[in-house]
């Protein structure tokens, strides 16, 4: 079996973990606001050494790609590419709304009923996509400003809602068939069996051109002094 480290920076939560095929391995985490840069070659390491394991023994590096925080983003992206040049060893990307998606279906029991991420984006809006079970895709990643009638044409269907953006909906919504479950985060350690299909697909990224899937437009905006 390969050894596939993946790392999730696209929210306050840092995290890391080590797979072996689809075997979770070693995991480590922390939740340090703006604290990503200093953390996360840490948490690889600490990782790494409690596998009894060398950085070089890692087959590939999988980042989850996003939506989420532009800077978690970014640093994240950053490290393993960083790694991933230095080793000469491939970069996976995974879409953080599926990686919620992926952490939801360990808590529901309803196959024929959709997953809705949502990462906050701000006021009423929020990143999204729907899924089924499967995590076949329904709905393609959009920015979406929430009112009493999204979800309108799912009003029918029973529909799981997850992520920090979930809990605005919620306060709007009375639709009894729109269920929310809380205190599903991105995490590292719902990464591994998306990456390693992704790695026996040789599905890997192209290092120079691959950027994080910020779903609008990234602008930096330099203060004046």
């Amino acid at each position: 079996m390969n050894n596939i480290l993946c790392v999730d920076t696209t929210s306050e939560f840092c995290s890391v973990s080590l797979f072996n095929g689809y075997k979770l391995i070693k995991s480590a985490n922390s939740k340090i606001e703006r604290s990503h840069s200093k953390l996360i070659i840490s948490l690889v390491d600490k990782v790494i050494k409690g596998s009894k394991l060398e950085i070089a023994d890692v087959d590939a590096f999988s980042i989850s790609s996003g939506p989420g925080s532009y800077t978690g983003l970014r640093i994240g992206l950053s490290c393993l590419k960083g790694f991933c040049y230095g080793l000469e060893k491939p970069l996976i990307s995974i879409n953080t709304l599926k990686i919620l998606a992926k952490s939801a279906t360990e808590k529901i029991d309803d196959i024929d009923a959709y997953i809705c991420p949502m990462v906050d984006a701000r006021r009423m809006e929020v990143y999204t996509k729907l899924f089924n079970y499967s995590l076949e895709e329904i709905s393609d990643d959009s920015a979406l400003i929430l009112d009493e009638n999204s979800f309108i044409n799912y009003e029918d269907k029973t529909i799981f809602f997850v992520g920090s953006g979930s809990q605005k909906f919620k306060g709007i919504s009375d639709n009894g068939n729109f269920k929310f479950l809380p205190d599903i985060i991105p995490n590292s350690i719902h990464m591994g069996e998306l990456s390693f299909n992704k790695f026996l697909n040789n599905d890997f990224e192209e290092l120079s051109t691959f950027e994080p899937n910020y779903i609008k437009d990234f602008y930096l905006i330099k203060q004046k002094g």
